[in-house]
């Protein structure tokens, strides 16, 4: 098993509760899918937002690097009988490209799973992204952001940065990329339009005293 495998694996044992809804951030979103749609989550984790998705009459492909994620997000599927709509697969996007054909799916949805990054390979995971999109599919990509203060204090003070804007933080690759930067790896990879805008998801499920709100930069584009 790959080191990155057991990481995420232990991760995500820690943290995944049946209880863990879908994100507000999924939600909101999903609103501007086509109905029907083919919708690839890249990082998709323990499955809340595909089940999300599955539940509005899409059909979701959902790759993750965690055996145990992409098990639990096939036990919610299994749960709720709609596990015909869902393909999940083990993916390592520091080792291979997106697994789909080019122009393949309508949707490409990613919520705090690609920011784990140097610059040139974010670059290159947009390019992915792009190529599988159908001709004008849509991409929703969020990423942590540092707008956020208060993790950005933690950042800098216990991490050690890598590149502008990417940490080392616990022996693993953390991108914290402004908007700036966003824009100019997008334009690199030759997205030819797209926007990049702050989002603030509320924290239910956070103790009052820390940040209520989780502020993300969101990316969306369309494939022409």
């Amino acid at each position: 098993m790959h080191d990155d495998t057991k990481r995420w694996d232990a991760i995500h044992e820690k943290i995944h509760t049946e209880k863990t809804r879908h994100s507000q951030y999924a939600e909101d979103k999903e609103k501007l899918f086509p109905r029907g749609s083919v919708v690839v989550d890249l990082g998709g984790g323990t499955g809340e937002d595909a089940v999300y998705f599955l539940q509005n009459d899409h059909s979701v492909i959902l790759f993750d690097i965690s055996e145990f994620a992409i098990k639990k997000a096939q036990e919610k599927a299994n749960q709720y009988g709609i596990s015909a709509k869902l393909v999940v697969r083990q993916v390592d996007y520091g080792l291979e490209p997106i697994p789909l054909k080019d122009a393949s799916v309508d949707v490409a949805f990613s919520r705090i799973s690609l920011d784990y990054f140097p610059m040139d390979q974010t670059m290159t995971i947009f390019q992915q992204i792009y190529r599988v999109l159908k001709p004008g599919g849509k991409a929703f990509l969020a990423f942590k952001s540092p707008e956020d203060e208060k993790e950005m204090e933690i950042l800098k003070k216990f991490s050690t940065e890598y590149e502008p804007g990417v940490y080392i933080h616990n022996n693993m690759l953390l991108s914290r990329f402004t908007k700036e930067q966003l824009n100019e790896i997008l334009t690199k990879a030759g997205i030819p339009k797209f926007g990049v805008n702050t989002y603030k998801e509320e924290q239910h499920d956070k103790p009052e005293e820390t940040h209520p709100d989780l502020i993300l930069n969101d990316i969306s584009f369309a494939k022409e």
